[in-house]
């Protein structure tokens, strides 16, 4: 075989183990977020276990790479077979380590328990770069060109399994399905190198010339270590920041973070496939690297308020062109560095390894640092300009002279023109073509969970999406029957279970029931506690002696406590179709939900008009009531009660004050006689478990694997 066939193969090759590695990251992290739960503190564990096992893999392709003998090719048709078993297997594994200690792991716990679950396939996906680079460099002698090439190959694979997952896979093969998707190309992968490049190839004729760096442009390779790792800190705090700006536009779809991934993905290969160009110019490395450290850096600063601003007047997802450009800026940078640190030699893909050890370690740090603290501590705003500084001053650190040190230090500063689109950004990114001068939120809150904003009409929003009204006044045609509906079914609620607390005004209701003896709610997100203490309808809420309010996952919670039982279990579930939705609507969520129901306990929670959300509800429950749009299930047969509901609310007070006028009882109780089916546009009905069957019976029910409406 020819060096050019064997070449074109690799790589092809190699395309198909970046899309399976890419496709394994966000089923692998879907699946441990669900077990292990969704807060912003398990999400940082599992992606620093999966950077974590990455740089380990590394170092052993390093050292494996200093080996004349070694068989690189063939030892990375090994890896990916290894890989692709481990992921025919992952997905039960997950389960069954997750049933055991799912309950217990929390903090360090979750990251040591989530690293060991993915250190093996991580392990060898992190081997094969400094592997093949190795191999190539035997070849070449050039260490930029054969990164550059390599790595634009994966990163490539990588951003097209990015797309190809939350585009097609996830929604039409569910995890599982999508996961035996990803070990077939990893399998077929591994065919392909012990058919078709088993043995090695001719020798060139002419192998490429070797750049060598001048002597005066070159990075000791301890600095470059360190630059690495900064680079990585850097790229990956800037993707914290566009994803939080593409979740917020969206609503919190979950194919966007798929297709932000890939877009990011895209522009790093594009960078890299571009890297040798920049090399073959005249010209030093460091003022080469200073000056591409500067766009990027602007690049990046500039997604958010220009995704703002294509938001009002184009469309959001033009920022993803904007993700692409900023990340070909990012990706050409790592060639750049490794060409000028390391010599081509026998320990060529050691040094490599080291290299991306410490890129990766950076970009752990990132997700670490930016996204569990900095996300806390800084708005979006602020956070932008630190990573905007911290750029200039690595600028001013590598360009050689007072010319190039100056120029990058007005790169960097020209992002300041793009200043006074921050003030505007979630106004932008949320009403987007209804955006006019001067409309601005209420109150903004941004912590590392989330940014939540409110309206001038008391409307509450969740990192874009719709999330209820503040206030608890009962009124005829008022939405808030639901919360109130509870008595109708039940003359006993002492016990109460609250997943979500948003505004607080669902649960401000049910603390104040006159039979209620205590609420336990659990929220995710600390943000909606500083949302409640500044409004007056709900303020008294956190002061309320019969309220316990536990920041968690909702989930995780319930497994760590299997032996609390309720009388009532009540979710204002968000829209079917956000990101986790399915992990409060699946079959298997409701059944933990049922084991902690008492004998004669209901769950209410919100469908948002999903035919699925219904019907999987009455797959777990055997009696259960649709109440505009919440499903009301139970063990116990349920029967509305007129003159209970009645009693109820007429002893129902919050803050000293009855929640509806006696003369307006008699109005809200003719909510029992529209007995129909709710659809939308007349929502304002409740209906039998009967024409609930007739209309829904058919539906296919919400599973975790399938992940319901997320990926539609």
């Amino acid at each position: 075989m020819s060096h050019r066939l064997h070449a074109v193969i690799l790589h092809g090759v190699f395309i198909l183990s970046g899309i399976s590695a890419l496709i394994y990251q966000l089923v692998w992290q879907r699946a441990l977020l669900t077990i292990y739960g969704s807060n912003v503190e398990s999400v940082a564990m599992v992606v620093a276990a999966f950077l974590a096992g990455l740089g380990i893999g590394s170092l052993a392709g390093g050292w494996i790479s200093q080996s004349t003998r070694a068989p690189l090719v063939l030892l990375f048709g090994l890896a990916e077979l290894g890989v692709g078993a481990y992921g025919l297997v992952s997905l039960k594994l997950f389960d069954a380590v997750g049933a055991i200690t799912s309950a217990q792991a929390h903090g360090l716990t979750t990251g040591a328990l989530v690293f060991l679950l993915v250190f093996l396939p991580t392990l060898l996906m992190g081997a094969t770069l400094p592997m093949l680079v190795a191999h190539q460099v035997r070849d070449t002698a050039h260490v930029g060109q054969s990164v550059s090439r390599l790595y634009f190959v994966n990163t490539l694979g990588a951003a097209l399994g990015a797309f190809i997952a939350a585009k097609w896979l996830l929604g039409g093969f569910g995890m599982s399905g999508t996961v035996h998707i990803a070990a077939s190309l990893n399998a077929l992968a591994a065919l392909i190198v012990f058919i078709a490049l088993r043995k090695a190839p001719q020798a060139a004729k002419q192998p490429a010339p070797s750049l060598i760096p001048d002597p005066s442009s070159q990075i000791p390779f301890r600095t470059a270590l360190l630059w690495s790792a900064l680079s990585g800190f850097l790229a990956l705090s800037w993707e914290i920041i566009w994803s939080r700006v593409f979740n917020f536009a969206s609503a919190s779809r979950a194919p966007v973070f798929g297709y932000m991934l890939g877009s990011y993905l895209l522009g790093l290969a594009l960078g890299s496939l571009f890297s040798p160009r920049v090399l073959a110019r005249a010209g030093d490395l460091r003022g080469k690297l200073s000056r591409w450290v500067a766009w990027s850096t602007v690049a990046g600063f500039a997604v958010a308020p220009l995704t703002a601003e294509a938001a009002c007047h184009l469309s959001w997802e033009a920022g993803y062109l904007l993700v692409i450009l900023a990340g070909a800026l990012i990706g050409i940078t790592f060639p750049l560095l490794c060409h000028a640190a390391i010599p081509a030699g026998q320990d060529t893909g050691s040094k490599l390894s080291q290299l991306y050890l410490a890129n990766i370690a950076g970009s752990g740090a990132g997700s670490l640092l930016t996204g569990f603290l900095f996300m806390e501590w800084m708005s979006l705003h602020v956070l932008s300009w630190v990573l905007l500084i911290i750029s200039c001053l690595w600028i001013r650190n590598i360009a050689p002279t007072r010319e190039h040190r100056i120029r990058a230090t007005q790169i960097g500063a020209s992002a300041t023109l793009l200043v006074g689109s921050f003030w505007w950004l979630y106004e932008y990114l949320q009403y987007k073509h209804e955006s006019k001068p001067g409309m601005r939120f209420e109150q903004v809150i941004e912590s590392r969970h989330g940014v939540i904003t409110v309206d001038t009409s008391n409307a509450v929003y969740g990192n874009g999406a719709y999330d209820g009204m503040i206030g608890t006044r009962l009124e005829p045609k008022s939405w808030l029957v639901r919360p109130y509906f509870l008595s109708a079914v039940r003359d006993r609620i002492e016990n109460v279970l609250v997943i979500g607390v948003a505004s607080g005004s669902w649960t401000q209701i049910l603390v104040n029931h006159p039979q209620v003896k205590k609420v336990t709610a659990i929220e995710l997100s600390h943000g909606y506690l500083d949302l409640i203490r500044s409004r007056k309808e709900v303020a008294s809420l956190l002061t309320n002696p019969k309220l316990e309010l536990i920041i968690d996952d909702g989930r995780r919670w319930l497994r760590r406590h299997p032996d609390a039982k309720f009388d009532a279990i009540v979710m204002n579930t968000t829209h079917h179709w956000r990101e986790f939705a399915s992990a409060l609507l699946s079959r298997e969520f409701l059944t933990e939900v049922k084991a902690h129901l008492t004998p004669d306990g209901i769950a209410f929670w919100n469908c948002t008009e999903s035919p699925r959300a219904a019907r999987t509800g009455m797959e777990v429950f055997p009696n259960t009531l649709m109440v505009m749009n919440h499903c009301l299930a139970s063990k116990a047969p349920l029967e509305p009660n007129r003159e209970r509901w009645s009693k109820i609310l007429a002893d129902y007070h919050i803050d000293g004050q009855p929640v509806i006028a006696a003369d307006q009882i008699e109005g809200l109780l003719t909510f029992l006689d529209g007995e129909s089916l709710p659809v939308p546009g007349d929502m304002w009905h409740w209906c039998r478990r009967e024409a609930m069957q007739k209309a829904w019976g058919c539906a296919e029910i919400i599973t975790d694997d399938n992940l319901g409406h997320e990926y539609p």
